[in-house]
């Protein structure tokens, strides 16, 4: 087990390790009051643009995975029959009508734009907070807010200066509904998870001796064990159901920090304050991952702080209870003390068992505070407890090239059998070719990993310089459970910026397509005055295969057809040649 010796002073010292290959890197994306998104504007295309710009700037900060707030206080961010539309879709200053459409669905569009980059996209769900205003409600909406619709199940709670309105977890048809509205979310978007906060209750509720009385299936005595019993019952009815209707959905929340009192520390406890038992959950198997939120600093030796647990104590402490179950550490930059030592966290975080960490939230780690700590980039990590069936090879690896500039492109793995609905994200891995040590070497090394996508094709500009440079590339598929497959692999000569230039003054010689090929493939060149063209073939030991042009030929572009019936699978190379200048290729012929 993981011992907590990490300090304040230490983490920020020692060097930082080495950024792993796998690991969820993520954020909470917040839509309550507008906190991250969506902007002050009521124009559909306004908010998408803003959007996407988000999801892009999750690419590009390192990042691998969204979590989305999609029900932030019983209002939806998607079409739903069962919720309203939130009104701060609708209004120019957030205020709209709760249920009025807003003219497009932002789940969907998270969904679609975060698959293309290759990121994780998990629908964040406010359980049992449902609202503090009026106007995150309206009794006119269509369908209603569950605050008119069932004014039973509401419970108020004085919060500072506000009130809210909580659902009392005792009632089981307010229960229902809640997993009713998860389900709703499951079976109509590609989410790859569904993330759980509030799922614990506001405070002690007066009417919770009579409600014990009408509602305890499970017989407890002690009205804390009840209450977190009714969380409790939750969590193992809204896994069960997620998993019937697509198994491949990760469920998982984002409990209270402070599990249980320890160590004199002042907080809110999880267990005994909110009633939630968050590793019961585990414990049980009702959740594959959490992500506690640990929002204080790193502790200085042996000063943990009056009022304030220690962040490396707490990463410690949920690292010795996780029973095999994935979770991911919750930091806290919105806090003015702690976005500074935020590398440092994300250090101690790696220097435990714990497999990923997540920030609150977007705003405040939108200008990319991580320094160098996400230089590479990361698969998210397999859930071993989740399907963990290899994906095949990519088909059809071909690669197309101009200059120092290769598009890389492929086909999706055959599925395997039995699988109903495939779903892959590609890994691209890049190596000079006289690094190359060994294939495995470069698959295991998270440093060559220069594109992680949902798409079936990637344009790369790596440097190339005053004479040709060899490369391989290596395409890898993850399947839904981000478990890797074998790769495939192409070796391919980009042309330096000295013969780019001449070339692109004199002679053109382009990448044949398809590429690979079998058995045939077409070949085109260009040649800039009239003059004598010998276009050849050779195998890896210059041997001449066969010529394909040998012969006057006039100023302009021209093709050929190269027919490999009868040739073995392997590397070949082509030789354009024209007056005083020439050009070669390499080609792969694989049957």
């Amino acid at each position: 087990m993981f011992s907590s010796t990490v300090t304040a002073q230490n983490a920020i010292q020692n060097e930082s390790p080495e950024p792993p290959k796998e690991e969820f890197r993520s954020y909470w994306l917040a839509t309550a009051a507008a906190m991250d998104w969506p902007p002050r504007t009521t124009d559909p295309d306004e908010q998408k643009d803003a959007l996407r710009d988000i999801i892009h700037n999750t690419k590009e900060m390192g990042l691998n995975a969204i979590v989305f707030q999609v029900v932030p206080r019983g209002d939806a961010f998607y079409e739903s029959e069962r919720l309203p539309w939130s009104s701060w879709l609708t209004g120019p200053e957030h205020q709209g009508t709760p249920g009025e459409d807003p003219g497009w669905d932002p789940l969907a569009f998270a969904i679609e734009e975060s698959h293309k980059l290759g990121l994780e996209l998990h629908a964040w769900y406010n359980v049992y907070m449902v609202n503090r205003a009026e106007y995150d409600r309206s009794p006119d909406s269509d369908p209603p807010h569950v605050y008119y619709s069932n004014p039973e199940w509401i419970e108020k709670v004085p919060t500072y200066d506000q009130t809210w309105s909580w659902i009392n977890p005792a009632f089981p048809d307010a229960r229902e509904w809640i997993v009713g509205n998860v389900v709703e979310i499951v079976e109509n978007y590609d989410v790859d998870g569904i993330h759980f906060d509030f799922i614990r209750y506001g405070q002690n509720y007066d009417r919770d001796d009579s409600l014990m009385q009408e509602h305890n299936p499970s017989g407890k005595d002690n009205i804390s064990d009840w209450r977190r019993e009714n969380i409790n019952i939750f969590a193992r009815d809204v896994y069960a159901a997620v998993k019937d209707v697509k198994p491949w959905v990760k469920v998982g929340s984002t409990p209270v920090g402070h599990y249980r009192q320890s160590g004199g520390w002042a907080a809110g406890y999880g267990y005994s304050q909110y009633y939630q038992d968050s590793r019961r959950w585990v414990e049980e198997e009702v959740h594959d991952y959490v992500a506690p939120q640990l929002y204080w600093d790193i502790g200085a030796p042996g000063d943990g702080g009056e009022h304030a647990p220690r962040f490396e104590w707490l990463v410690d402490d949920w690292s010795n209870d996780m029973r095999g179950r994935h979770y991911y550490i919750g930091t806290g930059p919105y806090r003015a003390e702690i976005k500074p030592e935020l590398q440092a966290q994300i250090d101690t975080v790696r220097n435990s068992p714990a497999p990923g960490h997540m920030h609150f939230s977007y705003k405040d780690i939108s200008d990319n505070p991580f320094g160098d700590r996400y230089r590479s980039k990361a698969i998210v990590p397999p859930m071993p407890w989740m399907s963990m069936r290899t994906p095949g090879r990519v088909n059809n690896l071909s690669y197309d090239t101009e200059g120092n500039s290769v598009t890389l492109s492929w086909e999706e793995p055959d599925p395997g059998r039995g699988e109903d609905h495939p779903f892959f994200r590609y890994v691209v891995y890049r190596a000079k070719a006289g690094e190359v040590i060994s294939d495995q070497a470069i698959i295991d090394d998270a440093a060559r990993i220069v594109e992680i996508t949902g798409e079936r094709e990637f344009t790369d500009e790596p440097e190339v310089g005053a004479s040709d440079e060899d490369y391989v590339y290596y395409v890898t598929a993850i399947s839904r459970n981000n478990v890797e497959g074998d790769f495939e692999k192409a070796d391919i000569t980009l042309v330096s910026a000295e013969d780019d230039g001449m070339v692109a003054h004199q002679l053109e010689l382009d990448q044949n397509y398809p590429n690979p090929f079998n058995p045939t493939t077409e070949i085109r060149f260009e040649v800039p005055s009239n003059d004598h063209v010998r276009l050849t073939v050779y195998d890896p030991l210059g041997r001449q295969i066969t010529t394909l042009v040998n012969e006057e030929l006039p100023s302009g572009s021209h093709e050929v057809t190269f027919d490999g019936t009868g040739l073995s699978s392997g590397m070949y190379i082509y030789r354009l040649e024209s007056g005083s200048l020439q050009m070669t290729r390499k080609m792969m012929l694989v049957k």
